[in-house]
């Protein structure tokens, strides 16, 4: 994965992340509107700082977490809608992951 694909995957994500069933985990109780609001927001303004970034300012730091990135994406399209929860924790990850990234490249949102 390489910066552009990594926005590109981070707005997947944050799209499913969007559909309404993802709200059945506030309803079963699995998470707290809270975490699957805040999930979304963290998610959204990650996107944003990115996509106003230099793509070239983050690339080597985004090869640094290449394997991790892509098999959490992996993770998430494969569990995505079959578990939700487990999809939602594998989104977080990712989300992590790429905040990790932001901070060691000095950006901030």
């Amino acid at each position: 994965m390489n910066a552009a694909g990594m926005i590109f995957a981070l707005s997947g994500v944050s799209g499913v992340l969007g559909m309404p069933f993802y709200q059945s985990l506030v309803t079963d109780g699995s998470v707290s509107q809270n975490e699957l609001d805040g999930t979304r927001h963290n998610l959204s303004a990650v996107i944003v700082t990115l996509k106003n970034t230099s793509l070239e300012k983050i690339e080597a730091l985004v090869s640094q977490y290449d394997e991790q990135l892509t098999a959490h994406l992996e993770k998430f399209q494969f569990v995505g809608q079959r578990d939700l929860l487990e999809g939602f924790r594998h989104a977080q990850v990712m989300a992590g992951y790429v905040t990790t990234i932001m901070a060691k490249a000095g950006l901030k949102g």
